[in-house]
């Protein structure tokens, strides 16, 4: 009888030990698993012109692309709200946030990026940051993280009219925000 319980517990233990290889070598998505998709962000352009109409296009065409890879941050999910912003984040918002520096309205972007909720979509709510193109001055792209009060900007050369595909594409990939939403 104790010969026959100790096979049956040595038996258990080997089926626990290849259960664990089993998920360490062929479930890799278990390594993974809460891990927040993203990062979300908003797209704002405050360039109405023609010239901002191809700074947009740029940016769709690039953030569709499958093979979009701004150094790892542009793989697990990643959405951009471009046509269809959230209802808060307003042209004269993001106006006086980035280009006029109020401090009252970055409290207002910040609330309304961290309790944004996509009706259509199963994530956990908030948006990861927002990213703006102002032609103002210089032409420049600028972005904020969630949570963050610090703009980061990337001003684009003032000898050419309008900054080429690989340098909007750059300044995007420089200013994407990493993912602040919990899982």
């Amino acid at each position: 009888m104790k010969k026959c319980r100790s096979l049956v517990e040595k038996s258990v233990d080997w089926c626990r030990l290849l259960a664990g290889v089993f998920l360490l070598l062929f479930i890799p998505s278990a390594a993974t698993a809460g891990a927040a998709n993203g990062p979300y962000v908003v797209w704002v352009n405050l360039d109405k012109s023609s010239g901002g109409k191809r700074i947009d296009k740029i940016i769709k065409n690039f953030a569709n692309k499958k093979s979009t890879d701004c150094d790892g941050q542009w793989l697990r999910g990643p959405l951009l709200y471009m046509e269809k912003r959230p209802r808060l984040i307003t042209d004269d918002l993001i106006d006086d946030v980035f280009l006029k520096n109020s401090s009252s309205q970055m409290r207002n972007l910040n609330l309304a990026l961290k309790n944004y909720k996509d009706d259509g979509m199963m994530n956990s709510p908030g948006l990861d940051g927002v990213i703006i193109y102002a032609n103002r001055g210089n032409a420049r792209m600028m972005g904020l993280t969630t949570g963050k009060r610090k703009i980061e900007t990337v001003t684009f050369e003032a000898d050419r009219s309008l900054p080429e595909a690989a340098d909007i594409e750059a300044a995007f990939c420089a200013l994407l925000p990493p993912i602040t939403r919990r899982p």
